[in-house]
């Protein structure tokens, strides 16, 4: 699948990224790339990542605020970014603090936009 590439090599871009995930549309773990985190550990960060996502989303569409485009949330040692991609899928960065977030926004765009090119053509 051409989404493997994309998300290790996200993950080798990003100094302290521990896990990449790719979250379908109910939040479930599609493929992942980790470093530091066990598989098992990435698949539940990403559940409750999703979880999170999903609540954020009915929040903002019930109060008519739009949809989100990129979430950043950042916690004691971590952060975790979510590059919303079309019909609900997310892409996932996890990466431990201190971070460089410009760097992985701007790289985690650049992997959101290969994603989009090679599987939803023609959004």
């Amino acid at each position: 699948m051409p989404f493997h590439y994309v998300l290790g090599n996200l993950l080798a871009r990003n100094e302290g990224a521990i896990g990449v995930l790719f979250l379908d549309d109910t939040g479930e773990t599609i493929d992942l790339a980790c470093s530091d985190f066990s598989p098992y550990q990435a698949k539940i960060t990403g559940a409750y990542f999703g979880i999170y996502l999903r609540q954020m989303e009915r929040f903002l569409a019930t109060n008519r605020l739009g949809e989100p485009r990129l979430v950043h949330v950042e916690k004691e040692g971590l952060h975790l970014y979510a590059k919303a991609l079309p019909d609900g899928y997310y892409l996932v960065l996890v990466q431990r603090q201190p971070a460089v977030v410009a760097h992985a926004r701007r790289s985690l765009d650049d992997a959101a936009a290969q994603l989009v090119r090679a599987l939803f053509p023609g959004s």
